[in-house]
């Protein structure tokens, strides 16, 4: 004899129950999807270098020097800033300083010695604007992305300074101690050189702002 009651409750379970077979999310699974964090944002990226283009014109040199480098005859130099480039002066010299005072630099075996003063010097490093760059330098066509020596003068872009070339692509402080070591190179003399051959290393002296030639990447003159 079949129980009518109980037939009744089992066919009123399987139509509240639906045709999936699902249940329903309970009450405490939906708010644990609420309170679920979403995952973190990234971080933004860090702000671009900003270039000025165009600075003052006026030259402020940074105080202090540094200890002599080296066991040759003594060559002093003192870097100076044009006005307006937002940059921290004592923090330029200071990069300065550490690439000239790299025994792979040119005081290298005795040839010379360097030391940086607040006075009068034998040469000046001067960073500056490309548009003052362009000025300081001519007759030479740095076209507002190159750097130059001129007389005793080495004049740093600071286009250049703050993002560097593709050849030292993630490499900013490399570049800074090949462009440091290139323009003094020329103040000491030194011309252009060509890459010797695929795969070896730079020159100094090459023109690695503009290309490798298939040469890698060389900052010093005595690596």
């Amino acid at each position: 004899m079949v129980d009518v009651r109980a037939l009744g409750l089992l066919l009123s379970a399987v139509l509240l129950g639906g045709c999936s077979g699902s249940e329903p999310p309970t009450p405490k699974a939906v708010a644990a999807a609420v309170r679920s964090p979403s995952p973190p944002a990234s971080p933004p990226p860090s702000p671009a270098a900003v270039v000025v283009e165009r600075g003052s014109g006026a030259f402020s040199t940074v105080p202090g020097g540094s200890s002599t480098t080296g066991a040759g005859p003594l060559l002093t130099y003192r870097v100076e800033l044009e006005a307006g480039l937002g940059l921290d002066p004592v923090g330029v010299a200071r990069s300065v300083d550490t690439t000239l005072a790299d025994p792979r630099s040119w005081t290298s075996g005795g040839r010379r010695s360097l030391r940086r003063v607040a006075g009068e010097a034998d040469l000046r490093v001067s960073l500056a604007s490309p548009a003052t760059v362009d000025r300081l330098c001519a007759p030479l066509r740095t076209l507002g992305r190159y750097s130059c020596a001129n007389g005793d003068r080495v004049v740093l872009n600071v286009a250049r300074w703050l993002t560097g070339v593709p050849a030292y692509e993630g490499r900013l402080e490399e570049y800074r101690d090949y462009l440091v070591n290139h323009e003094v190179g020329h103040v000491l003399g030194f011309g252009h050189a060509p890459c010797p051959g695929a795969g070896q290393v730079a020159p100094v002296m090459l023109q690695q702002s503009i290309g490798l030639d298939g040469c890698t990447r060389g900052p010093w003159p005595y690596p």
